[in-house]
């Protein structure tokens, strides 16, 4: 594959990898990445090696997603220089990057909701032969990149419709479609569950196996040090250290991370649990074919921390969007302090306590167009009115809202 520059650079001179880099298919020399007000990025060097899977780890702000972007094409670094395969590359478009065969899984999800799912993974590589889409190949080839990550879903399915762990799918399933030489993965197991990695994991492997060069980025440290074989920490967006993973374990990275031994950031300590606090009795949405939620109940104490698990399409989503009154029509009871809820909508459970972050933060739990001063202002601008004003008791529209706080 040749390398692709920008017709506005200069031809690259071919220069061998220095000896300190043999095996490093993709490198960032001095990397710096300057927006208004912050450094992003300060003389990082970081050092892709060919056919691995290379981790990234760091707090959040430490840079991570920035220095991805600089990779994949999608910003340009303010200073610094990028190699491939011993080659200067300048890339000035995620277009230059597909060419090389870099590919990204970004950790927000990049899809188009009105379109299907076969159509969002061939969405600009559409297989034409013909000059006419061959939507049944592209159904077929869905399929099968879709199974491979261990689910069934029917290829013509609407993205819109799939629940954020199945959109996450997608997203891996489209740069699989790729052939790609290095694939970086931003955060992919955020919203998928332990089967659900597992599969992704024997996937990585038949990846690199075939000489794939894998950039794992994830908060998850155990997923690291079980998939990784390198790691790079950055910390304030310089780089702090890079090792093999096979000479580290979970305490080295979080010492690197955060500057501090991780003994001393964390105390365990005993909590008291207290009276009843939530009851719910017989929990069940409405039916579509069949219970999401079959009549569950369980209890909250003051001080408790209650996990609730399940593989998905188990049913957690439902059910704590019918604890945040999201389905009106959901039967069962719900206690709070051992008085019963009668809030049946979403505002009417807010104002009795009960708040959902929803799985889906951009589509269920921020309003992309507003700012952040607007996103905060409506569960709580009941506050700020007058009393002869309510909010939510008649299902007030998101425009109104908006036009309040605008």
């Amino acid at each position: 594959m040749e390398t692709v520059v920008s017709a506005a650079a200069p031809n690259p001179p071919d220069v061998q990898p220095a000896s300190d880099t043999a095996g490093v298919i993709l490198r960032a020399e001095q990397v710096t990445k300057v927006f208004p007000g912050t450094v992003a990025l300060d003389k990082v060097d970081f050092n892709v090696y060919e056919g691995k899977v290379n981790a990234l780890v760091g707090e959040n702000g430490a840079g991570k997603s920035t220095l991805m972007k600089l990779l994949a094409g999608v910003e340009l670094p303010t200073s610094g220089r990028l190699r491939m395969a011993g080659r200067e590359i300048h890339l000035r478009s995620a277009q230059d990057a597909e060419k090389l065969g870099i590919g990204i899984i970004y950790q927000e999800l990049n899809l188009c909701p009105n379109l299907s799912i076969a159509e969002n993974i061939f969405l600009g590589r559409e297989i034409a032969p013909n000059g006419v889409i061959d939507r049944a190949e592209q159904r077929r080839q869905t399929r099968a990149l879709v199974e491979r990550l261990g689910h069934s879903i029917d290829p013509g399915t609407l993205v819109s419709e799939l629940r954020i762990g199945q959109q996450q799918i997608v997203e891996i399933a489209k740069a699989l479609a790729q052939d790609v030489r290095v694939l970086i993965m931003d955060e992919p197991t955020s919203a998928l569950s332990q089967t659900e990695v597992e599969v992704l994991f024997k996937v990585i492997q038949e990846l690199t196996a075939a000489g794939v060069s894998i950039i794992y980025i994830s908060h998850k440290l155990e997923e690291i040090t079980q998939i990784g074989d390198y790691i790079t920490v950055l910390r304030d967006g310089k780089l702090v250290a890079e090792e093999r993973i096979a000479a580290i374990n979970v305490a080295w990275i979080i010492e690197k991370m955060v500057g501090k031994n991780p003994a001393a950031l964390f105390r365990k300590q005993a909590g008291a649990v207290g009276q009843e606090l939530l009851r719910v009795e017989g929990m069940t949405p409405p039916r579509h074919g069949g219970y999401t939620v079959d009549h569950v109940s369980f209890s909250v104490h003051e001080g408790e921390v209650v996990g609730i698990y399940g593989l998905m399409g188990a049913g957690r989503s439902e059910l704590f969007e019918c604890l945040a009154g999201r389905h009106p029509t959901a039967t069962g009871r719900i206690y709070l302090r051992g008085e019963l809820v009668k809030a049946q909508n979403v505002a009417e459970r807010i104002a009795a306590g009960i708040v959902l972050v929803p799985e889906d933060r951009q589509r269920d739990g921020l309003v992309q167009t507003a700012s952040v001063e607007h996103n905060m202002l409506p569960v709580s601008l009941q506050n700020y009115l007058g009393s002869s004003i309510r909010i939510g008791s008649h299902g007030a529209s998101a425009p109104w809202l908006l036009s309040l706080c605008g």
